[in-house]
């Protein structure tokens, strides 16, 4: 495109707003959509009221919200409350409430809440704050800086902050947004209006997310003999949506049926909990509770629950010892079990090893030496001993310390009876048998590494050429088909930690790691001296993230709403309730939801996530979320409260469970015109469509660039590239396990300027907490860095963060003076010999240091990891320069002719125009009042 020719395109483009938010109808607003804060201290998308029918129906006993941990003065006022009253203070981990030392952090937090950084940034009144930007970079910092002062009420506010913002949160009768999500907030009445949207409803759960206060959720005890009171019909659990009569009666939310109350439950609809009351009946004050259930919801229901069984099973053949990845994994071996020693003393491990033999190690804590047993017949797997197999680390831990160096010995002294190949499948097998027999089937996780393809016993693979020919991404072995179905049953999840450079069928090995829901971690042509330390961390993490297993998840809605799909692998991606073998902070899941009749327009719909599991410990517990949504039949306010990040991950779910035949660029043509689809019914209906500008929707502003982006990934590459190489099947596995935050940093990292003039607060922990990082509304612009060449400055010096890793981007003309201040690099040192310890920061004490380390540890919060790597990027002098780049700069043009952002924006609206044109849109019927057949179908479950 000729130069004239696109900027005449691009100031053609409108990107503001203001023409689609004026409009005379006022339509109805949703419940949780509004917030009345006098001091203008709102939420992306609110308004000053709420419904109070809905209100009333949904939050009887809702909360006051509490005080701010950062600005105590200004969220009396925000909040709504009286002069006269007096807030419930919010708990600071760390200090009782009323403690010296809490009401000194208070008074420290009031006296700087004037300077904040923040306050001139918020509008006055009741005027909605939203970001301006359409550009990813600046709305994430727009959007952090509108949650600095700010607390999320549930009971209040509606869509969500990003998943890249930190912020604070009250559970008001519905449950963090972090837990539990919805696509649109304001759901459409039937599906006729829905379809009009052209984007899914679903919602996104993860149980387990970090949430800011990180407090645990009320622990209910309910070991009866009936357990937790459930509605009688759809087995819904209690919540705050429970409407209780005087007549000693409930009436459910979900499905709507009056249920007779029992004595010890009755709850008068008068009585308030308030204050000194709320612990009586957490279940009916916050969204998101815990259950201690009986022995009835055991998963085997004769056999008491037992606490988890680790089985840490290392490939010891010849490759991986002379590229040291098995001295790594021992490392990584060593420091899982400590902590297990140290955080979870009542779990048991044990220690297998394989390369084309099985080795079985004795533990037990009376033995004098280590015990090594080597089985040679892989083709009938069998247990040489069972004494002293499992044992818990903190009674062994000499026995496993004489082990781990006996074998560390093997690796590096007897190097002569090493052999090549590996009997992998065998050794699944083993894990398997040694968990089942153990724990009577009650299940474990495997954490297992592995360097060469199988070539010996049970799932042997044929070294095959890596080439387009075969267009298949998904396991087509049925011996790997059939373990990863068995380990499901058996509720045993794989971690596999593959450090092979060249091709070993991932999409087959990897698949028993699929199928239970496990971690898939691939480092390329791994070297010890860069890769060991990430892979030691990433095997603790992969056990310090741990918090149950056992696990059933089930998903209730109100009637009218059902489930359609869970898009998880063991529950075919049908609405099969999903089994999960083991759970992490990490475990996160979609589902699509279906209409079964119209809804009633003026009430509210509610949702339940019950997930049921076993903790680490043994304790069977249910973990119950709940939330809700207004109805509308208002195609204006569908959209203006549509959450943007699950309708994302929907989108990109359904591209990756139908990829088919690989036609990888009919999938991109098919993105394209969804894309399209989706801002000619928006513009159409909503918008203005005579105008010739191109109107994004407010909450949609950035999905055509993470669409785009996604389009230009490791997966999407031309058949040409392979279609079942490593890279592509592990960026696959990432789009189908990875949380809402890795998601949003992979398909667009961020990339933060260290060389930029910056004040002392920017970048830097705004509250005590240090969860949320602040800067100054002036600072913005310098920070916002596009993820394109052209926006990087030649001598600049760069953090960027894709997910799971930081990369470090400096050249030969970054300045000496900030690489010293930043890394501690004399000026003497060539740039191509600075190298990072343990790839990690430096702690220098400088201020440019310091707040590159804030930096990271900000965006370890954010998606919940301990450690991330810090890798040197640069020029001409790196291997894997040119490669990381073309995937971190996902705006420019892409090698395969993916056009960049603004050529694909401005071929959008021309395309958007021309469907305007010929009237190609679905239209909406204001007067449609068809009801659609179909009937809720309700099912007597256990959970």
């Amino acid at each position: 495109m000729e130069p004239d020719a696109l900027s005449k395109d691009v100031s053609n483009l409108s990107l503001d707003q203001i023409s689609s938010r004026s409009t005379t109808r006022k339509g109805r607003r949703p419940n949780r959509a509004y917030h009345n804060l006098g001091s203008g201290a709102g939420t992306p998308n609110t308004t000053p009221f709420l419904n109070p029918s809905a209100s009333q129906e949904s939050f009887q006993f809702g909360a006051q919200p509490p005080q701010a941990p950062f600005a105590a003065g200004a969220a009396s006022v925000g909040n709504g409350l009286d002069a006269q009253s007096s807030p419930v203070p919010m708990t600071i981990p760390g200090f009782p409430p009323g403690s010296p030392a809490m009401m000194a952090q208070e008074r420290e937090r009031v006296a700087t809440a004037v300077d904040s950084p923040a306050s001139p940034w918020f509008p006055k009144a009741n005027t909605p704050v939203q970001s301006s930007s359409h550009f990813v970079t600046t709305q994430r910092w727009e959007d952090q800086l509108l949650n600095l002062q700010k607390i999320f009420e549930t009971a209040r506010d509606s869509v969500p902050p990003l998943p890249t913002s930190a912020f604070y949160a009250i559970d008001q009768g519905a449950c963090d947004p972090r837990l539990l999500s919805l696509s649109m907030y304001n759901v459409p009445v039937d599906e006729h209006l829905r379809s009009a949207t052209k984007l899914p409803l679903g919602l996104t759960i993860q149980p387990f997310a970090s949430t800011i206060p990180d407090e645990p959720l009320p622990l209910i005890d309910q070991r009866t003999e009936t357990g937790p009171l459930r509605c009688k019909r759809c087995r819904a659990y209690i919540n705050p949506g429970f409407k209780f009569g005087f007549d000693a009666t409930a009436t459910c939310n979900i499905c709507g049926v009056k249920l007779r109350l029992p004595s010890d439950e009755f709850i008068s609809p008068g009585i308030s909990l308030q204050g000194s009351d709320i612990s009586l009946k957490p279940e009916m004050q916050k969204g998101s509770v815990e259950f201690l259930v009986p022995q009835v919801y055991n998963a085997i229901q004769d056999q008491p629950t037992l606490p988890l069984h680790y089985v840490f099973l290392m490939d010891l053949s010849l490759f991986s010892n002379e590229n040291r990845s098995s001295l790594a994994a021992i490392e990584g071996i060593r420091t899982s079990i400590e902590h297990i020693a140290g955080s979870q003393p009542n779990c048991k491990i044990a220690i297998m090893a394989y390369d084309n033999k099985l080795r079985f190690f004795n533990l037990r804590p009376d033995s004098e030496s280590a015990q090594e047993f080597v089985i040679s017949d892989i083709d009938d797997v069998f247990l040489p001993f069972c004494n002293g197999l499992f044992v818990r680390p903190q009674e062994s831990m000499r026995l496993i310390d004489m082990t781990l160096d006996k074998i560390i010995e093997y690796v590096t002294v007897d190097k002569f009876s090493h052999v090549a190949s590996v009997c992998y499948g065998a050794a699944l097998e083993a894990a398997k048998l040694a968990i089942d027999t153990v724990t009577g089937g009650q299940g474990g996780k495997i954490i297992c590494t592995l360097n060469s393809l199988p070539t010996v016993g049970k799932g042997n693979l044929a070294l095959k050429k890596d080439d387009a020919v075969r267009k298949k991404l998904n396991c087509d072995n049925d011996f790997y088909k059939k373990i990863g179905n068995q380990f499901l049953r058996s509720y045993i999840s794989l971690d596999l930690f593959i450090t092979s450079p060249g091709f070993i069928d991932m999409a087959t090995v990897g698949y028993p790691a699929e199928a239970t829901s496990g971690n898939l971690k691939w480092y390329s042509g791994f070297n010890h001296e860069k890769d060991a330390f990430t892979l030691i961390n990433d095997m603790a993490n992969a056990v310090t993230s741990i918090v149950g297993y056992q696990a059933l998840m089930k998903v209730r809605c109100s009637t009218g709403l059902n489930v359609n799909q869970y898009y998880c692998e063991s529950s075919e991606y049908s609405d099969r309730d999903p089994m999960i073998p083991v759970l992490t902070k990490d475990t996160a899941l979609d589902v699509l939801l279906k209409y079964e009749q119209k809804l009633p327009v003026g009430k509210n719909v509610s949702f339940q996530a019950a997930l049921l599991y076993t903790d680490i410990n043994g304790i069977r517990k249910v973990r119950c979320i709940n939330t809700n949504g207004a109805i509308s039949d208002n195609i204006r306010e569908v959209f203006k409260f549509l959450n943007q990040n699950v309708a994302q991950r929907i989108m990109i779910k359904d591209v990756v469970q139908h990829l088919g035949d690989c036609d990888f660029p009919g999938i991109r043509k098919t993105i394209d015109d969804k894309m399209v689809e989706i801002l000619t019914q928006y513009k159409a209906l909503v918008g203005g469509s005579l105008t010739s500008q191109l109107v994004l929707p407010e909450a949609l502003k950035t999905l055509p660039s993470y669409m785009l982006a996604f389009e230009k990934s490791e997966l999407m590459l031309p058949n040409n590239h392979s279609t079942r190489g490593n890279a592509r099947i592990y960026d696959l596995f990432k789009y189908k396990t990875l949380s809402s935050a890795q998601l949003h940093y992979k398909l667009y990292p961020q990339i933060v300027p260290l060389h930029v003039l910056l004040s002392e607060h920017d970048l830097s922990f705004y509250d005590v907490n240090e969860k949320m990082l602040q800067l100054r509304p002036e600072s913005i612009e310098s920070l916002s860095v596009r993820n394109s060449h052209q926006h990087l400055t030649n001598g600049g010096c760069y953090l960027i963060f894709q997910g799971d890793v930081v990369y470090l981007w400096l050249n030969e003309n970054t300045n000496r003076m900030l690489l010293q201040d930043l890394l501690q690099a004399d000026e003497q040192v060539p740039v191509n010999q600075i190298s990072l310890f343990g790839s990690s920061l430096p702690e220098i004490g400088t201020e440019v240091n310091q707040k590159a380390l804030d930096l990271i540890k900000n965006w370890s919060q954010l998606v919940n990891k301990q450690y991330l790597p810090v890798i040197l990027l640069r020029p001409n002098i790196d291997p894997h320069y040119a490669q990381v780049m073309n995937q971190l700069l996902c705006e420019d043009r892409a090698i395969n002719r993916i056009e960049s952002l603004d050529n694909y924006l401005i071929a959008m609206h021309r395309r958007i125009q021309e469907k305007l044109k010929n009237d190609d849109y679905i239209k909406v019927q204001t007067n449609h009042n068809a009801e659609q057949d179909g009937s809720l179908l309700q099912k007597f479950v256990q959970f």
